[in-house]
């Protein structure tokens, strides 16, 4: 009954954690909406702060959980899986936020020539994410489906690649000062980059959907 109490209170504290990466999604989503529409700093700062929160609730609920892992919640071989797949999803948010604080500490001006492209490459990005969490809950219930949403982690980041290159060809046929083309060139690969992390949580989830079904 210990055990399987243990393996219910990392199962929620895993639930919590998705929950804040979701939150920092929304918040990244929403400021960079907002700095879009209208180039305020002071909001995108506090934007950046609400950013922050989230990663940093994720980050005191993933020491939780390793905490839990290493008091012989799981079998030794499970404590190592989840202890990766966590490790790998938290670059998740991680990246988010270095993502916004790039935008706000290089001054970075998104200006409306580009902003639609840039805002359909923080929704793809945000997408990925989502199908990402999805794929991690299903994981202690579902292994098909757990798959199934890694396949969609899987196109919305190659979607990402392709709205990332279209969006880069754009910025170098303009006319912008080539320090401009190169800071809004590099902000779009690093958020095109969080799909590429989501990517590797995927890849851990097959690791061990594989072993489970081995």
């Amino acid at each position: 009954m210990l055990f399987v109490n243990k393996q219910k209170q990392i199962q929620e504290k895993i639930a919590s954690y998705n929950q804040q990466v979701l939150i920092c999604m929304d918040e990244f989503q929403e400021a960079v909406k907002g700095y879009c529409k209208s180039p305020d700093r002071e909001a995108l700062r506090e934007g950046e702060k609400r950013v922050h929160k989230a990663e940093g609730l994720a980050d005191d609920i993933r020491r939780d959980v390793e905490v839990l892992m290493y008091t012989k919640a799981l079998f030794p071989e499970s404590r190592g899986d989840i202890l990766g797949l966590i490790e790998t999803m938290d670059k998740v948010p991680n990246h988010t936020e270095s993502s916004i604080r790039m935008i706000l500490h290089q001054h970075i001006l998104i200006s409306d020539e580009f902003s639609s492209q840039f805002l359909e490459l923080v929704d793809i990005t945000c997408s990925c994410v989502k199908e990402m969490i999805h794929g991690v809950n299903c994981l202690f219930e579902n292994f098909f489906t757990a798959t199934i949403y890694v396949g969609k982690v899987d196109e919305l980041e190659s979607q990402a690649d392709r709205a990332e290159a279209n969006l880069i060809d754009r910025i170098f046929s303009s006319s912008l000062e080539g320090i401009h083309k190169i800071l809004l060139r590099d902000l779009a690969r690093h958020i095109a980059g969080i799909t590429d992390r989501a990517e590797n949580v995927g890849d851990r989830i097959r690791i061990i959907v594989a072993k489970r079904k081995g």
